[in-house]
């Protein structure tokens, strides 16, 4: 996959954590993917994918921005580093975030992503 390839597809992956739209990111992820946020369970393929989207962003979150700072693409594995900001709605505060994802590509899809990030709470 090219960095412009990547680019494109984690530019889709920011509007549809912003839009928090379940189906749109689905179209970015591969039937069998797996999606790893290092405080949750992983989750398996679109049904476990979606179900998490559900409960944590659409469930638990609101007022998302993304910004997208770096792609790097090598092959089948891409790294990309964002900052993103949102309410936790749980909590009822605020979250800065900066995440690094490493992501495998199959059949230029996203088949694994794993994320890290430091997450700042902002009280509301």
């Amino acid at each position: 996959m090219t960095k412009k390839e990547a680019t494109r597809l984690l530019r889709i992956y920011g509007k549809a954590w912003e839009k928090q739209d379940p189906d749109l990111i689905l179209t970015l992820f591969s039937e069998d993917a797996s999606y790893k946020d290092p405080e949750e369970p992983e989750n398996f393929g679109h049904e476990g994918i979606r179900k998490y989207w559900v409960s944590k962003v659409q469930g638990e979150q609101s007022s998302i921005h993304f910004k997208l700072l770096h792609v790097w693409a090598d092959g089948d594995t891409v790294i990309a580093e964002w900052d993103a900001e949102f309410t936790d709605t749980k909590s009822n505060s605020r979250i800065q975030m900066t995440e690094v994802a490493i992501l495998q590509i199959k059949g230029g899809k996203f088949s694994s992503l794993r994320e890290y990030y430091k997450a700042t709470k902002i009280a509301l």
